[in-house]
């Protein structure tokens, strides 16, 4: 299966994430991991809080350069057959919690029906200059070697993965450090 990770310097212009930003910041709670009634608060696993982004047609100005970059990079790098994204995640991590996220895969591959679709492609995009935090790094323990940390630091920057692939983000120590996340859904891999 493809490994790759695909680094889309300066992608996403200031102002759509400062935009993002500024839209999230009265509505943030604090994070889950898991989905549904297998879902919840675990801080040992995840210190962070999020707002979802969910509708398409009231913040076009968001989604459109989102989805077009992914239509780009995954026609140019991956080629999975993509149907659709889930809502975008906006996660705020900072100092007074020592924000991070535990190393883990996006993915969910087993006990999936044969029709049903799972997260085939991850997207994180920095949304936060890093002068403003210290820490809140993003990391791929198992493929370290594939990634140049200082390439993603930028704002506007996007990391694309295979959601299959394990990555995490390391406490952050002063700031406050803001991205954007979201997976693309399709059918089962083949």
């Amino acid at each position: 299966m493809k490994r790759n990770i695909i680094i889309a310097k300066n992608a996403i212009k200031p102002e759509i994430c400062n935009l993002i930003v500024e839209l999230a910041k009265p509505h943030f709670q604090e994070s889950q991991i898991g989905f549904g009634d297998k879902g919840g608060v675990d801080h040992n696993v995840r210190r962070s809080e999020t707002f979802w982004i969910n509708s398409f047609v009231q913040h076009f100005e968001v989604y459109q350069p989102i989805i077009e970059l992914v239509r780009q990079v995954n026609q140019q790098f991956y080629g999975f057959d993509l149907i659709n994204p889930e809502a975008l995640q906006v996660t705020k991590y900072d100092e007074k919690n020592q924000g991070f996220y535990k190393p883990h895969i996006d993915g969910v591959y087993d006990e999936v029906p044969s029709d049903g679709v799972v997260r085939k492609l991850s997207m994180s995009l920095q949304l936060t200059s890093p002068e403003y935090y210290e820490g809140g790094r993003f990391q791929f323990p198992d493929d370290s070697e594939k990634f140049k940390e200082e390439d993603s630091l930028a704002q506007g920057t996007v990391i694309f993965f295979p959601s299959y692939i394990k990555h995490g983000v390391t406490p952050v120590t002063k700031g406050i450090r803001y991205s954007l996340v979201c997976w693309w859904l399709g059918p089962l891999f083949r």
